[in-house]
């Protein structure tokens, strides 16, 4: 059985929810999916296990995405990687996330998937990193209005090149004792 880990709302009617062996894309429809040619997409269940590459991009001058990529064939959006159906879209600080969220999101992912791939996982799930859990906004949950600045709350390993917020004093994924100023 799968272990439940969060959920997500991004843009253009895509949220994520995110389990220990797999996640589920749903797209609503909003003005956003139906200029994006994705309105009717519904809800895709990929498994990890199937996964045979990830695109992450961050939010900045165009919105974000994280794509999970699998051997079968796209059935929408095929010139497109940022609106496929499988494909989570979001803007950095709407509905509470933000990219350094989706770093911790997208490195838990390739952990899990790695994991699979070369036979690294337990039978037990891998914990989700606290740093990671503290980040997750609760259902309906929203930023605050006005400029966000989570680069500055933020630093990155120089280790392992994790995403970590400012008040942890170790990296949550390798240890590593922050850097200091």
């Amino acid at each position: 059985m799968s272990t439940f880990i969060c959920e997500l709302t991004g843009v253009r009617g895509r949220s994520l929810r995110l389990y220990d062996n797999k996640c589920e894309i749903t797209t609503d429809v909003t003005l956003g999916s139906a200029l994006t040619s994705n309105a009717l997409d519904g809800r895709k269940t990929i498994f990890f296990i199937d996964v045979v590459g990830v695109q992450f991009k961050e939010s900045g001058f165009a919105i974000g995405y994280l794509q999970l990529e699998t051997p079968s064939m796209q059935m929408n959006n095929q010139s497109s990687n940022m609106f496929s159906e499988n494909t989570f879209t979001f803007e950095e600080g709407k509905n509470g996330v933000t990219n350094c969220l989706m770093r911790y999101v997208h490195d838990y992912i390739i952990s899990r998937i790695e994991g699979y791939k070369y036979g690294t996982l337990s039978a037990v799930p891998v914990e989700v990193p606290a740093a990671m859990v503290e980040l997750i906004p609760e259902k309906g949950e929203d930023l605050p209005a006005g400029p966000i600045e989570y680069k500055s709350n933020n630093w990155i390993c120089a280790k392992c090149g994790a995403g970590n917020p400012i008040r942890k004093a170790k990296c949550w994924k390798c240890g590593a004792e922050k850097p200091e100023k």
